[in-house]
């Protein structure tokens, strides 16, 4: 029988307890459980929406984002845009769609049922090179591996790095200062568990960015990668038809 996860309602808090196992989580990726709580808290009180996903009522994914309406590169007039401040899930549970509901139960909390028939921008931070792939849904996202990101795009993601607590971003738009203790951490194991999934040009990017290859093994680059995505309206329409 296939494995499903229910989702909370929109939460505007969680417990202690609750925080210490969405931290629990995260530290699959980056093994720093006290850094964890202390990065989640920090989120929290930024959130615009919380999601939890549990099974057999155990939390095993979360979801925290923000809204915000700015000047973006992509469109004239100011735009409505996503902050995904964090999404993690449980590594038992990462291809098996529990993903896209909590990322479809954020928009709908931010911008309503009729999400989907709106021009969005959203943005992230990751290491994950299939939370890369998913931005790749988008009509246009950056950065691509091997590409150039157009001027415009960069002086965009330059003026949020207040917002996104990183002191500057790099040639690979990695957000430098994000994870500083974590350079040089060697993270062969974490890639080859969790991160790697298919050698594609998502996984490319983050190795080439997030990560650094040092003959087999995966050397950790210390900082947390900027996604910056744009969808035009009707581009998510099947999420109103599921």
């Amino acid at each position: 029988m296939a494995k499903k996860v229910r989702l909370s309602g929109r939460l505007t808090r969680v417990s202690d307890d609750q925080i210490h196992r969405m931290a629990e989580i995260v530290a699959n990726y980056i093994p720093d459980q006290t850094l964890m709580e202390q990065t989640i808290r920090s989120h929290l009180a930024e959130a615009g929406t919380i999601r939890l996903a549990y099974h057999d009522d155990i939390i095993t994914g979360f979801s925290i984002a923000s809204r915000y309406t700015m000047q973006t590169p992509f469109y004239p007039r100011p735009t409505a845009v996503i902050y995904q401040r964090m999404l993690y899930l449980d590594p038992a549970w990462i291809y098996l769609g529990a993903g896209f509901k909590l990322l479809g139960a954020s928009m709908r909390d931010l911008f309503g049922w009729l999400w989907p028939l709106r021009r969005l921008v959203a943005i992230c931070r990751t290491q994950n090179p299939v939370v890369a792939r998913i931005m790749g849904l988008y009509d246009l996202s950056y950065p691509r591996f091997g590409e150039r990101i157009p001027a415009e795009v960069r002086r965009f993601a330059e003026g949020l790095l207040p917002m996104l607590g990183a002191r500057a971003l790099d040639e690979n738009f990695c957000l430098v200062g994000t994870l500083d203790r974590f350079e040089g951490a060697d993270y062969t194991d974490i890639w080859n568990r969790y991160l790697h999934r298919r050698n594609n040009a998502y996984e490319s990017l983050m190795l080439h960015s997030a990560f650094a290859q040092q003959g087999d093994r995966i050397i950790n680059s210390g900082a947390l990668v900027l996604m910056v995505g744009y969808a035009r309206p009707t581009r998510f329409l099947r999420y109103l038809l599921h």
